[in-house]
């Protein structure tokens, strides 16, 4: 599941810095004939920059938010995120995402107004190695229109697996043009992803509290197209070589358990079904939202609650997943459904052994009042909760009316 204020603004973003004067039209033209020469792809028109303040890229935030992120969708993200416990219950999800974003010095390739800005402050090293990324979305851009390839699917999971297809060329790339001014490459030398994030990690430690303390959740999410998406397109580089950088574009993969795995990529796989469960009174509730969950999400909610080693080793055997969120009339109320399929029966075990905990952790007034490999019961202060298990499928019902317990959501 996608945090659609997030992804609105994330979207072509780079976030270690900025250049402090705008770069001359030989210096961009250079640039972008290197990594037309990489990639193949071509250069159609010169790119627009222009220099942004602080302020300005503030600002340039929160119209990302007001126009292409609707305040229903937003109040229905950040009630989605509460029930599934990703953050806490007084959490301020779009004062919070602009709060996270703004207080990092910033590049943007603004691919609607096709122009590349960049925020005034930091040093001219950290502008050139930001100027090659941003760059390599406006000529990606060029070819492929990045605006179709972004916002066209309705999959919350494809939309983010393309973020990450993007973000993650651009980042090898960036990678890639410092390392040939030693006489390497990326291609010739992978190994050098790890030890350059590496690097990058350390250059960033203390520099942003707010990313610091944010919820796990807004630090996965963040950090996931960069991360993830440089070790995909690596992987297909090695792969499929220089046909890779147009092949991800034409044939992105749908979800980001193919861009944590691209061997699942590249074998064609597709997400396996995974209905959601009918309850009593069902038709007295409508769906607020609805979307994917997936091994991305799953492993975040377990690290969470239970710990980064069990929640790695078992998110891979995800298969397929859903949810909704349904609310009566006078949203009185709020369900969250939600489904998943494992890659075998004693995956799904283990999800829900995992699951238990989970739960103690995320509801207020936890009562559990079954517990077994096949079927959890309980309630909380928000309502009573059903988790059933049948083979490698998992469904879940969270927040039902209970007998004479108030109304809340």
């Amino acid at each position: 599941m996608l945090n659609r204020i997030l992804g609105s603004v994330l979207a072509l973003s780079f976030f270690l810095g900025a250049a402090p004067v705008p770069p001359s039209a030989s210096e961009i033209h250079s640039i972008v004939s290197a990594l037309s020469e990489t990639t193949g792809f071509k250069r159609a028109r010169p790119v627009r920059v222009e220099i942004v303040s602080r302020d300005g890229w503030k600002a340039w935030i929160d119209a990302q938010i007001q126009e292409n992120v609707k305040p229903e969708e937003i109040r229905a993200d950040e009630l989605a995120l509460k029930k599934f416990g990703f953050i806490p219950r007084d959490y301020d999800l779009r004062a919070a995402t602009v709060d996270l974003l703004g207080e990092q010095a910033a590049a943007v390739y603004d691919h609607r107004k096709k122009r590349l800005l960049l925020v005034d402050g930091a040093s001219d090293v950290m502008g050139e190695i930001v100027l090659v990324h941003e760059l390599a979305h406006a000529l990606g851009d060029q070819n492929f229109d990045l605006t179709r390839f972004l916002d066209g699917p309705k999959s919350d999971e494809a939309r983010l697996a393309r973020l990450a297809v993007a973000e993650g060329q651009a980042t090898w790339l960036m990678l890639d043009a410092q390392l040939k001014k030693a006489g390497m490459s990326l291609e010739s030398n992978p190994a050098a992803i790890a030890m350059m994030a590496s690097a990058g990690s350390n250059l960033a430690a203390g520099m942003f509290p707010v990313f610091e303390t944010a919820p796990l959740y807004m630090r996965e999410t963040l950090m996931f197209p960069y991360a993830a998406g440089v070790a995909f397109q690596q992987a297909a580089i090695g792969r499929l070589g220089k046909r890779a950088f147009t092949e991800v574009m034409r044939r992105p993969p749908a979800t980001a358990r193919e861009i944590l795995h691209p061997e699942v990529w590249l074998s064609g796989w597709k997400p396996e079904k995974s209905p959601l469960m009918a309850f009593p009174g069902q038709n007295d509730y409508k769906i607020t939202t609805e979307g994917a969950v997936g091994e991305l999400d799953w492993r975040i909610l377990i690290e969470q609650y239970t710990g980064a080693e069990e929640a790695r080793a078992l998110a891979p055997a995800w298969r397929g997943g859903s949810f909704d969120l349904l609310e009566t009339a006078s949203r009185d109320r709020a369900i969250l459904r939600f489904s998943s399929v494992w890659a075998d029966d004693g995956a799904s075990r283990k999800f829900m052994r995992l699951y238990q905990r989970v739960l103690a952790g995320k509801l207020p007034g936890h009562a559990p009042s079954g517990a077994g490999e096949d079927e959890l019961r309980g309630s909380s202060s928000e309502g009573a909760y059903l988790i059933r298990r049948r083979g490698r499928l998992v469904q879940g019902i969270e927040g039902m009316a209970v007998r004479g317990q108030g109304t809340k959501p």
